[in-house]
């Protein structure tokens, strides 16, 4: 082989080998046009209070029904509006998701989980449902006005008799149960969930899940269509209305971005959207949520999966590395001959 021939070559392999390394380092921009699901994503975001760490119930100016006049978007819902915000946003904005997930479990840790609404990220709840206990976490001011922080928990000792022994007639609690029984491994029951609340969408409109709560309120209550998409798309049970609940979930966007709370029984708005609601279809767009939820693995499995990766990835660059190094050292080597042989 000729001098020529001999160095192109070395320097074609270090070229070779530095070439993933070289790109991995390059920032390629992607340019996206503002979709249906990232309207949704900045609704959420525009009501981040970065000193609570967590995201108001609504655009809403209007009181809440707890907060003794505080108005909705000054009042704050640990659970379950900003446990799935977290998980909603993402996709979309990671630091303020995991700042929302941090303040969540700063108040787990003090008032326990909700004990129902963790069924939509994977987390193992009661198959026995209680009524829930509305909760005053923090009652104080922000920027000079009033802030309330509530929770919405569903523990056996906020009310060890009252048994939702009529989950089948809510929407809302079959889609949770399908997921937890998924999680458990039991097939069959997670079906048998599923088709209980398939079986309430009202299929003469195509508008909502009418279900007892309807009965109450006359209106549909919107989270309950996102619920619906992510159970099916963490089971893959396959169902003929998931295109209609998606339709008609995304009908209820406003100007916003947000998905609006209620639907009057004609398919109209009722009120201004919220969080909860706009978490709830977020979160069955979360591929990486309904994928680890489809293979029934917990957050910590996959946190541990995701360690193990990063810790394959490193072994591999280090390797990588290594091997450049003694491409480097030997064409050093020969380049120390030459140069000898040269001076002789």
């Amino acid at each position: 082989m000729s001098k020529t021939g001999f160095f192109t070559s070395v320097f074609a392999i270090i070229l070779l080998v530095s070439f993933p390394i070289l790109f991995s380092s390059v920032n390629i921009a992607s340019f996206k046009s503002e979709s249906n699901l990232e309207k949704a994503a900045s609704y959420l975001i525009s009501m981040y209070s970065p000193t609570l760490g967590l995201v108001a119930n609504s655009e809403d100016k209007g009181s809440n029904p707890y907060g003794e006049g505080v108005p909705c978007d000054r009042t704050y819902w640990v659970y379950d509006d900003n446990l799935w915000a977290g998980w909603a946003l993402q996709p979309f904005d990671t630091s303020i998701a995991e700042n929302i997930t941090k303040t969540v479990q700063r108040y787990t840790s003090i008032y326990g989980r909700s004990m129902l609404f963790e069924a939509a990220i994977g987390e193992p709840v009661p198959t026995t449902i209680h009524s829930g206990k509305n909760i005053k976490v923090y009652d104080g001011s922000v920027n000079g006005s009033r802030v309330q922080v509530l929770l919405d928990r569903h523990q056996y000792a906020d009310n060890p008799t009252g048994i939702f022994d009529d989950a089948k007639g809510y929407a809302d609690l079959c889609f949770y149960m399908t997921i937890d029984y998924w999680m458990m491994g039991d097939t069959n029951a997670s079906d048998h969930w599923f088709r209980t609340g398939e079986a309430l969408w009202n299929s003469t409109t195509n508008i909502g899940f009418y279900d007892k709560q309807v009965g109450i309120d006359s209106r549909y209550q919107n989270f309950k269509l996102g619920l619906f998409l992510l159970g099916q798309r963490v089971t893959g049970f396959q169902s003929n209305i998931t295109g209609e609940v998606e339709t008609a979930a995304w009908s209820c966007q406003n100007g916003l971005g947000g998905i609006t709370t209620q639907s009057w029984l004609n398919g109209s708005s009722y009120g201004t959207a919220n969080a909860e609601t706009t978490s709830a279809l977020l979160l069955s767009y979360n591929d990486n949520l309904t994928e680890r939820l489809h293979n029934r693995q917990t957050y910590a499995e996959a946190q541990l999966e995701e360690a193990l990766k990063a810790n394959d990835t490193l072994k591999n660059w280090v390797a990588v590395l290594l091997i450049i190094t003694c491409v480097l050292a030997t064409l050093s080597f020969f380049l120390a001959i030459k140069i000898k042989r040269k001076f002789r």
